[in-house]
């Protein structure tokens, strides 16, 4: 099992260790992401049969999640043929670093409104009941959040077997991620892909008022940075979210944002 780089660490140097663990894995956040949105265009590009696109297909997370898995971990393998490989044997992780197995890293995906990570209901249960897994949980993550055929989110960091909430029953829901592991452990690689995220990912924006911007022909992130009317629930959320835009536009913006307003529409 990877040693946490964690333990016995104060939580207050936690984020600091994880842009090390960042700085020093053998892609960069760019290429990471670069990756993420090729082998995104090609699982809904992808004929079925030279005939039915993947994109007219109703698939669920959990297929798309181990599309992009497998893409990912391909176009690693063809990139760096003595670097990286996918996955041959249980023990493996997804996407497996010859050198150093230290860097061999998991997957995981969520098709679920929000930002949350989901692992396999068993997750944890081995180490809360002294068992040991074929696999070992802890290590570096590449995670990704969509909503239907749109990437909402791309992460890379680390988490800990224990960071994992598992159920204690073979039945039951997936495991959960504590709080923790988002706020310190994950580092979010932010770009223009984020700017068509469904206005729902919002903080203020519930379903009734989801469906009152549609009517406004508001649905995208960036719709609302280049809201000029003048509706005060449409202008609150932009307040209220304004620093969630300004690290997105940032991300791929040299010039600091110092408010929304000058944002431009992406083409």
């Amino acid at each position: 099992m990877n040693l946490s780089p964690y333990k016995d660490k104060p939580q207050k140097v936690w984020l600091s260790i994880t842009k090390k663990l960042v700085e020093d894995y053998p892609l960069t956040t760019d290429e990471i992401l670069e990756i993420s949105l090729l082998v995104w265009d090609k699982i809904w590009t992808t004929k079925v049969g030279n005939t039915i696109k993947l994109s007219e297909v109703e698939l669920t997370a959990t297929v798309i999640g181990y599309f992009f898995q497998k893409l990912f971990a391909h176009e690693l393998a063809h990139r760096y043929p003595n670097k990286w490989r996918g996955e041959q044997n249980k023990e493996d992780k997804d996407i497996v670093y010859i050198d150093n197995e230290k860097f061999s890293t998991e997957m995981k995906s969520s098709g679920q409104i929000g930002y949350k990570i989901f692992g396999n209901r068993s997750y944890n249960q081995d180490l809360q009941n002294n068992k040991k897994s074929n696999k070992d949980k802890s290590g570096y993550y590449i995670t990704i959040n969509f909503v239907g055929q749109i990437l909402t989110l791309v992460r890379l960091g680390w988490i800990d077997e224990d960071d994992w909430v598992g159920q204690t029953t073979e039945s039951g829901q997936a495991s959960t991620l504590k709080k923790e592991a988002y706020q310190y452990k994950l580092i979010e690689i932010n770009g223009e892909y984020r700017l068509i995220s469904p206005i729902e990912l919002l903080y203020g924006v519930g379903e009734s008022f989801k469906k009152k911007f549609n009517q406004e022909g508001l649905y995208t992130f960036n719709d609302i940075i280049n809201y000029n009317g003048t509706t005060p629930k449409v202008l609150l959320v932009k307040e209220k979210n304004k620093e969630l835009f300004n690290k997105i536009i940032r991300s791929y913006n040299e010039q600091s944002i110092t408010d929304v307003k000058v944002a431009t529409r992406v083409k």
